[in-house]
């Protein structure tokens, strides 16, 4: 599932499988934000420990 997981519409086979509702847009849409501000996403994922997300922003200072 990994090289899929910010795909429109993807869902991973537990999601599927297990009858869990959504729609596969969350992670798309937030890596869409991301990209826009110039951010990042890092990740990773553990079986049966779960899955960790950090995004990192650039800050921006206004100067006056």
């Amino acid at each position: 599932d990994k090289p899929f997981i910010f795909d429109r519409f993807y869902r991973g086979g537990l999601a599927r499988d297990g009858n869990v509702p959504g729609t596969g847009l969350g992670l798309a849409i937030v890596q869409r934000i991301v990209d826009r501000y110039d951010g990042r996403i890092e990740w990773d994922s553990q079986l049966g420990q779960g899955t960790w997300f950090t995004v990192w922003l650039p800050a921006v200072w206004e100067v006056e």
